[in-house]
């Protein structure tokens, strides 16, 4: 079990939405000489080397991960994130809470989101979550209305609009925050050893960190 459960934004500014998706696609063309059918980019499948990865040398996957993560500054976009340590939760709350988990996280980061960027309006779009969907769309509207979240916080100002789910195939912003999420949650569990994969995730993640303006620190805390 992974001992951190991280929710990872990335706000792109409207007119760059489509210019992040061409980018994608020529990626695929670049990398693989194609556009696949369905094509979309995940975080653990281009680390992995699989499905459409699985004849690429390691070297090569390193060039499509970071190739990828470039596209945060190419595209000038900022990212976010939330960390909920989970034993801990479990240890605080004496396991009532577990399940909690993935929406305390929504919540201090929509929270995040919202007092960093207090200038501009949000729609939020999230990978599908068939677990959590409908309470997290519920979640949003108490806390647009009352500040309504797991745990006393702040009423958002600026998020206009529910909170839609969408496949991720039909959003470029949701792959980059699964890049951006998979590449954190390797390097903070130390998940690898050997010095190159080290070097590679130290780098992908310096990118990741020039980009990120504002994030929570894992809750609970020690």
């Amino acid at each position: 079990m992974q001992p951190l459960l991280t929710l990872v934004a990335v706000i792109v500014e409207e007119g760059q939405v489509q210019p992040l998706a061409e980018e994608f696609r020529n990626l695929a063309r670049r990398h693989l000489g194609h556009l696949p059918n369905d094509f979309e980019l995940h975080g653990n499948e281009i680390w992995g080397g699989s499905n459409q990865w699985s004849t690429k040398s390691p070297g090569e996957l390193i060039a499509v991960y970071e190739d990828a993560i470039a596209a945060l500054g190419t595209f000038n976009v900022d990212v976010s994130h939330a960390t909920i340590h989970k034993q801990r939760l479990h240890d605080r709350y004496n396991g009532w809470a577990d399940g909690n988990a993935y929406l305390l996280a929504l919540q201090f980061l929509l929270e995040k989101l919202d007092s960093y960027y207090p200038q501009s309006n949000k729609i939020l779009i999230a990978d599908e979550q068939k677990e959590h969907q409908l309470r997290a769309v519920k979640m949003v509207a108490d806390m647009q209305e009352w500040r309504g979240g797991q745990v006393p916080g702040a009423k958002l100002k600026t998020v206009i609009d529910s909170m839609h789910f969408v496949s991720s195939h039909a959003s470029p912003g949701v792959q980059l925050a699964d890049l951006v999420a998979f590449a954190l949650q390797r390097k903070w569990n130390q998940r690898d050893a050997h010095p190159e994969s080290v070097s590679v995730l130290d780098r992908i993640t310096s990118a990741i960190n020039e980009r990120t303006l504002t994030w929570r620190a894992a809750w609970p805390a020690v």
